[in-house]
């Protein structure tokens, strides 16, 4: 199963296409702006009620469906609705509460971090600058939404048994986390990768599941697939 907001729906063609070679069922469940976290978030100038109504609805779907594993992930970008004196910890908590509702379900649970980010729109920069491509590439530090918020993802996943991957070392390197790669855009917009270059992440996912879990990855007969919806 795919969890969280449009940062988790970003890697269906990955788990998509690892799915097909495994033979796995995928369910993907995502919603835009929709946090890991059992947090409430401002969205659209208001409190992200109907994110923690859905959050509690698509839990309770995942216990019933007892799935082997779960991938959950979501974007950094995010302000509280009700903070607290230590919101640091407000987020910790959120996570640890959410990810042990998924580990209840009895699967594994792997917790992607937040992809780094291109400074401003991707795709606008390199149809500006096209042989000037090195001018659109962020630097790593700028690259990280909030650096935070992976301290609060591992701290969460400590506590509560769950793995975890941080996908920077795929996107980033010593220049730089680029937005073209070979002949293939990262990026398709400010924050979200291009469906090409996830599915061509496909291998590299799958080797750190394997490292995780062993070569005998989740598998279940026949395949259902349902097409992520947060964007």
């Amino acid at each position: 199963m795919l969890f969280g907001d449009s940062h988790a729906a970003q890697w269906f063609p990955a788990v998509d296409r690892l799915a097909k070679e495994h033979h796995w069922k995928l369910v993907s469940m995502t919603k835009s702006s929709c946090k890991v976290s059992a947090v409430t978030t401002v969205y659209q100038g208001k409190p992200y009620v109907s994110c923690d109504q859905w959050r509690t609805k698509q839990l309770a779907r995942i216990r019933s469906l007892h799935p082997a594993l779960v991938i959950a992930s979501s974007s950094d970008a995010a302000d509280l609705a009700r903070p607290s004196g230590d919101p640091r910890r407000q987020w910790t908590d959120g996570f640890k509460r959410t990810f042990r509702e998924l580990v209840r379900s009895g699967a594994e649970v792997l917790a992607i971090v937040d992809t780094p980010w291109p400074k401003g729109d991707a795709v606008d920069c390199a149809g500006t600058h096209p042989r000037e491509l090195e001018r659109c590439a962020s630097d790593v530090g700028d690259a990280v939404k909030d650096p935070g918020k992976k301290r609060e993802i591992t701290d969460g996943a400590a506590a509560t048994g769950v793995s975890v991957i941080d996908p920077l070392p795929w996107l980033c390197g010593t220049g730089g986390c680029p937005v073209v790669v070979g002949d293939t855009f990262v990026y398709r917009d400010d924050s979200h990768l291009t469906e090409s270059y996830a599915e061509a992440l496909a291998p590299v996912l799958g080797r750190e599941m394997t490292a995780l879990y062993g070569a005998d990855l989740p598998r279940h007969p026949g395949r259902v697939t349902e097409s992520p919806a947060g964007r």
